[in-house]
């Protein structure tokens, strides 16, 4: 098996679930509520609860700062 990556490293460490680290790492792509809903076959309802959990365990209350915070941690700012 391949190993993770250094984000899903991250993303483990900061408590996140399989399901949000798909939703985080989508995130990070740039995809919105409902094409992450689509992609993950859920509903947008869903999407929303697992965002909230997302930054609630990474310390963050929107997706910018949920962005901003992962770009500069990849980047090795902190």
């Amino acid at each position: 098996a391949p190993a993770p990556s250094l984000l899903d490293v991250r993303l483990r460490a900061a408590g996140l679930t399989g399901r949000e680290r798909e939703i985080a790492r989508a995130l990070l792509r740039g995809d919105d509520t409902a094409t992450i809903a689509t992609r993950l076959h859920l509903s947008p309802w869903t999407v929303q609860d697992h965002l909230k959990s997302i930054f609630d365990k990474t310390g963050v209350r929107s997706r910018r700062a949920f962005v901003a915070h992962w770009a500069l941690a990849s980047a090795g700012v902190s």
